[in-house]
């Protein structure tokens, strides 16, 4: 992977729930070794504290996805601090796997639907999804994971455990890119964060986790990457949807979200 030039290595310690074996310690040590031994940082995906606790210890850099399992402690929260490793809870990722056959009020919103690509509309509106959805046995534990992780998010960040924002975005079809970033905001602010602290974790500080000095916020020099609002999302994280404009290197590159029907008329 490394003759490829990433920016950095990403390994999975994770058994699917059981479903699949899973990474053994004397594999991802060896894989963290090597990576910094070539100036790779390292993220780890993780479902489990015992795993988070593990990979942390060997050397990981980054926690990819929150633990879920059960309440962080202060043996862990200890171990982030003393390396100075990155959280990153991504909790939409288990929400996307049941929210949809709900559904909340928010899906019904021009902003949810005008992100939507045709077949995955159809497929939320298909009773044979809806009714696979809402039986799926794992339900309970995809809520739960959620629940956790908010938890834990929470109780990281007030510890001073240095938190960036993920979404898991285009993995699988229900993770909406253009949509799931701006949920991923909502569910932070749900975990007991303010909306300048969700804000934040997105911005600068996940700009920081990846080693960019040149963008992550606005200032002289920057990057002139910028949402232009028409409401203050200080007041209402959910205020992020209300974009006027985009603008990328300077440059306005989009105006106001049109929904669907006004794409294809």
């Amino acid at each position: 992977m490394a003759t490829r030039h990433p920016d950095l290595i990403k390994i999975w310690v994770d058994n699917q729930l059981g479903t699949d074996p899973k990474m053994k310690p004397e594999i991802y040590q060896a894989a963290i070794e090597e990576a910094h031994r070539l100036g790779l940082r390292v993220a780890c995906h993780i479902y489990y504290l015992d795993d988070a606790k593990a990979v942390i210890r060997a050397g990981a850099d980054i926690i990819a996805h929150g633990v879920r399992d059960q309440p962080v402690d202060s043996e862990f929260i200890s171990e982030m601090m003393a390396r100075s490793a990155w959280y990153v809870a991504t909790i939409n990722l288990d929400e996307t796997s049941y929210i949809f056959a709900e559904p909340p009020e928010w899906t019904k919103e021009r902003f949810f639907q005008a992100a939507l690509q045709p077949a995955l509309r159809d497929r939320f509106s298909d009773p044979a999804y809806l009714q696979k959805t809402k039986t799926n046995p794992r339900v309970p534990i995809f809520k739960r994971a959620v629940a956790n992780n908010k938890a834990n998010l929470k109780t990281l960040y007030d510890a001073g455990v240095k938190v960036a924002f993920g979404t898991d975005s285009g993995a699988q079809p229900q993770r909406i890119p253009g949509f799931a970033e701006h949920r991923e905001l909502q569910l932070m602010v749900e975990s007991g964060l303010s909306p300048l602290q969700a804000l934040e974790c997105a911005t600068s500080s996940a700009a920081a986790l990846i080693g960019l000095t040149d963008r992550g916020t606005i200032a002289p020099g920057k990057l002139a990457d910028f949402v232009v609002l028409t409401a203050d999302p200080l007041a209402d994280i959910a205020n992020t949807e209300k974009i006027a404009a985009v603008w990328h290197r300077g440059k306005k590159v989009s105006g106001p979200i049109e929904t669907f029907s006004q794409k294809t008329d």
